[in-house]
């Protein structure tokens, strides 16, 4: 009887059970998926509606920015040394000093007041505009973190530095940056490096800044010590250690630096120290053509068009820059 119900139970046994065998590779295989912080990353900001409204508003704006141009028959091209004439011979636009939005001219045509933009069309100048104003926007955007993630991660890090740095700071809070906008934009050539070497000459300290003051905050925290103590360099100490917890604050600073960028742009050009009209079209010099024009309160197309492109693409970095800030923080994930 006993024997009978020893058949039972092995072959009970077997049946719920199934031997693997004792390889080496089943002891290190995982059955659960390995966990990645950048999967939980954009898994979280695709989630987000906000997040994905602004990267479709971004899509389609980048799209017009690379067709936009072509996409009517005024197109750009080189005569005479003026980058910008737009050839429309259309016998409806002789003697025209404002023609709004049409089928002719999908953004209208620039005021009589709008100096080297007067008559031209204004869809193809927006999104010229645009792309050039991006391109240098994300330029200046890219050498403002670079220099202020090094910049700063060394200024929090190494001690010695502080003193040092507190007193650049000082000096350049305490000097007037239009005044030395001024002053370089007159006398170096107007050029795209010219301009981005003005616009990144101050741009990287407020992310320097913001990144020693959380070096020091961490720095002395017990795992730090621990890496210290076991002679991790300055090098890994930064880059493993200290950056990795900032990655929500810089991802969001990479996000809000581009339309920083172009913000920046227009108020060079406000000050006629951007480009000339002749050599280059940006959207801050079209918005301060538009301003020049003194009848744009009765022609305000003049002004909206572009900033029916510029507002949207500040606002969609902006919430886009929210988003990833609240997707990259490493307390949100498990």
């Amino acid at each position: 009887m006993s024997k009978h119900i020893d058949t039972l139970i092995r072959h009970d046994i077997e049946d719920l059970f199934t031997v693997v065998g004792t390889k080496d590779e089943e002891f290190e295989k995982l059955d659960a998926i390995p966990y990645s912080y950048w999967r939980s990353t954009f898994k979280r900001l695709f989630k987000n509606p906000i997040a994905i409204i602004c990267i479709v508003l971004l899509v389609i704006l980048l799209f017009f920015t690379i067709f936009g141009p072509i996409m009517k028959s005024y197109h750009i091209y080189e005569r005479g040394g003026n980058l910008f004439e737009y050839p429309y011979g259309d016998p409806r636009f002789s003697g025209v000093h404002y023609h709004g939005p049409s089928e002719i001219s999908w953004f209208g045509i620039g005021g009589a007041g709008m100096g080297y933009f007067a008559g031209l069309d204004l869809w193809s100048l927006v999104w010229e505009g645009t792309r050039f104003s991006l391109i240098l926007a994300t330029t200046v955007a890219l050498i403002d973190i670079v220099l202020g993630i090094v910049i700063g991660a060394a200024w929090g890090y190494f001690r010695w530095l502080d003193p040092i740095m507190i007193e650049i700071r000082n000096f350049i809070s305490n000097v007037p940056s239009l005044l030395l906008y001024i002053l370089l934009m007159n006398f170096l050539p107007r050029s795209f490096w010219t301009i981005v070497f003005v616009l990144c000459l101050f741009g990287w300290l407020g992310l320097a800044s913001f990144i020693r003051n959380q070096i020091i905050i961490i720095r002395n925290r017990e795992y730090n010590i621990a890496s210290q103590t076991l002679g991790s360099s300055p090098v890994a100490m930064i880059t493993h250690n200290l950056l990795p917890y900032l990655v929500s604050v810089i991802v969001t600073v990479v996000s809000t630096s581009i339309p920083a960028g172009i913000s920046a742009e227009v108020g060079l050009a406000f000050f006629g120290l951007s480009f000339q009209p002749m050599q280059q079209v940006t959207l801050g010099q079209i918005l301060t053509s538009a301003t020049s024009d003194v009848n744009w309160t009765k022609h305000p197309y003049i002004l909206i068009a572009p900033l029916i492109v510029m507002v949207p693409l500040t606002v969609a970095f902006f919430y886009l820059g929210l988003a990833l800030s609240d997707a990259t923080d490493p307390k949100t994930h498990r």
